[in-house]
């Protein structure tokens, strides 16, 4: 069942397919450098995150993945020289995952930085709305994440079983 045009329900459905258009636009120029997008996430994450937080549970919690993922994103990164992996010198249990010279040079190209270039135009007010609504947005998205099966929004009591 479609939306009529001038309704409300299109115009959201309308800015919903604008995020996924320049999103998408974003994700096809991730296949650089030899990296793919999720590799690219993973670069950003051990650039951003503290050196306690920079491991792979830590990684794959924050990306919402699972462990096994998360160990072959990073073992890809470690084999091409952008990251090194070596244990906590507290707790040897725990690996920690650093970045290598080159992997820090690499998020000087990182294709995220042409949103975070359109971003910067924005007006200082215009960042702070767009940060405001980005974080609502996001909060919205995840909750309705956690609590809908896949391309859904119902609870799962709500959903039929059997699917």
């Amino acid at each position: 069942m479609s939306a009529d045009p001038g309704s409300k329900e299109s115009s959201l459905r309308a800015i919903a397919e604008l995020f996924d258009h320049f999103m998408r636009a974003i994700y096809s120029q991730s296949f650089v450098e030899g990296l793919n997008p999720a590799q690219w996430g993973a670069l950003r994450f051990l650039g951003r995150a503290n050196p306690r937080s920079r491991t792979l549970t830590e990684f794959a919690r924050f990306h919402m993945v699972s462990k096994s993922a998360a160990s072959d994103t990073m073992s890809a990164l470690v084999r091409k020289q952008l990251v090194t992996k070596s244990r906590d010198p507290e707790d040897g249990r725990i690996m920690r995952l650093d970045l290598t010279d080159r992997g820090r040079e690499l998020l000087a190209i990182d294709p995220l930085n042409n949103l975070v270039t359109a971003l910067r135009q924005l007006s200082k007010e215009e960042q702070g709305a767009a940060a405001e609504l980005a974080g609502a947005i996001a909060r919205n998205v995840f909750a309705g994440l956690t609590n809908a099966g896949p391309g859904g929004d119902a609870t799962s009591a709500e959903r039929p079983r059997g699917r």
